[in-house]
């Protein structure tokens, strides 16, 4: 991982210069290369017309419970090689109510709009350049127009989901501005059938197509089956993102570069949880300004202007510093570079350990199974389960490390192959 930073002014310095020159270099290459490598394969890289289609709600006639909306999402071909995914952020799908004591999560689901654009024909990073940085806040969008978070709470701590509260029968919460989403693979989003591919599950900022857990050859992938930013190759030659049922769960850093008009702000991309909690808040109050709604314009859309950010340090707490450049083209990619604090102290570390855990649930060929396999009591009976000897995340105290195995623990604060001791 770069740890290189160009100080205060940023990556417009000359360094950013000259590495922006290598990039767009770089970028023009890897674009010819996967072209080729595409045409040799007869497959496409782009979002197809089938995978822009699905987002769309399970259930239009839905009416979720916390808000008394319905779902809208929708996916849209520009045309000039770019699709923009909309979403009102209702699920369309069963929730909690929130706020929820029970579970510990002190803020209401509300509606908020938004509306991301990502190359339809994803442009890849270089090997061993991806972006390890993922932004706060939502990293994809699921066909169910839900936003797709990375597993880490952007909290003091970096505080593991499942440890940190009890999630919602669907595996979603809602955010302090009321932004319900995922920290991991949700049963709701897709019905998988046992030994099938999964179908679409969402997409990626970077344009990078997200599937369920179940490959193309109906092979249930886990972790170890897929690259560190947690996508693989399939059978056509053609690179996907896999949802999966063990940690990082979604994808852990961009193979993919981001538009500059993706509609997220500048000051979410940073590098923040898992590297570095000094700018992140402690859990606190639902600020009043609420959600955001869509425009009185009559119609379906979200409203225009700058997307939501991560709050701005804070008193005590040092302002994140920004990773990439937006300014300029919008249709070339933002300039993105990685700047890991190396003095950075988490005040929690993350370990793995290996636990026997049940897979994702599917639905045998010709059952029917319903809407999702999970319920309030547990996995319906006419649903199939496997389990498996995978990674599980833990986090602790610095101080209370003392006794765990050194075979058995791996620091996922910095690198998931640095053995803790």
């Amino acid at each position: 991982v770069s740890t290189q930073s160009t100080g205060s002014s940023g990556i417009n310095a000359e360094y950013g210069k000259q590495w922006y020159q290598r990039r767009v270099r770089g970028v023009f290459v890897n674009m010819l290369l996967l072209w080729c490598v595409a045409l040799l394969l007869g497959q496409t890289l782009s979002l197809t017309d089938e995978e822009i289609a699905a987002f769309i709600p399970s259930d239009p006639d839905f009416v979720e419970r916390n808000t008394g909306l319905r779902s809208q999402v929708w996916a849209t071909d520009n045309g000039d090689g770019s699709v923009t995914v909309n979403t009102n952020g209702i699920p369309s799908h069963d929730t909690w109510q929130f706020p929820n004591n029970e579970s510990g999560n002190p803020h209401s689901l509300e509606e908020n709009w938004s509306s991301y654009k990502m190359f339809k024909d994803p442009i890849m990073r270089s090997e061993g350049d991806e972006l390890m940085c993922i932004p706060n806040g939502a990293i994809g969008i699921a066909t169910s127009g839900v936003y797709i978070y990375s597993w880490w709470a952007a909290e003091k701590g970096c505080p593991y989901a499942r440890d940190f509260e009890e999630l919602d029968i669907c595996e979603g919460h809602p955010a302090s501005n009321g932004e319900y989403h995922y920290h991991h693979y949700s049963p709701c989003v897709q019905m998988p059938t046992c030994g099938v591919e999964s179908p679409l599950y969402g997409v990626a900022l970077d344009g990078i197509p997200i599937y369920g857990p179940f490959a193309d050859n109906g092979q249930q992938l886990t972790r170890i089956d897929l690259d560190k930013c947690g996508g693989r190759y399939d059978s056509n030659g053609r690179y996907k993102y896999h949802v999966t049922i063990d940690p990082p769960f979604f994808p852990s850093c961009f193979k993919g570069e981001i538009r500059k008009d993706v509609g997220k702000s500048e000051e979410t991309f940073t590098c923040g949880c898992p590297y570095d909690d000094s700018g992140m808040p402690e859990r606190g109050p639902k600020p009043e300004d609420g959600g955001r709604g869509p425009p009185d314009d009559g119609g379906r859309g979200p409203p225009d202007g700058d997307r939501r950010g991560p709050p701005d340090g804070g008193e005590g707490r040092p302002k994140p510093e920004i990773i990439c450049d937006f300014s300029g083209d919008v249709n070339l990619p933002a300039v993105c570079v990685d700047k890991i604090s190396v003095n950075a102290t988490m005040s929690r570390k993350w370990i793995q350990l290996q636990e026997y855990q049940d897979l994702a649930p599917c639905c045998p060929s010709g059952a029917d199974c319903g809407a999702s396999c999970k319920t309030e009591e547990g996995i319906k009976d006419v649903c199939e389960v496997e389990t498996a000897e995978l990674g599980s995340g833990k986090t602790c105290p610095r101080t209370n490390l003392a006794g765990m195995p050194a075979t058995t623990t791996a620091s996922l604060s910095r690198s998931v192959t640095e053995t803790e001791v």
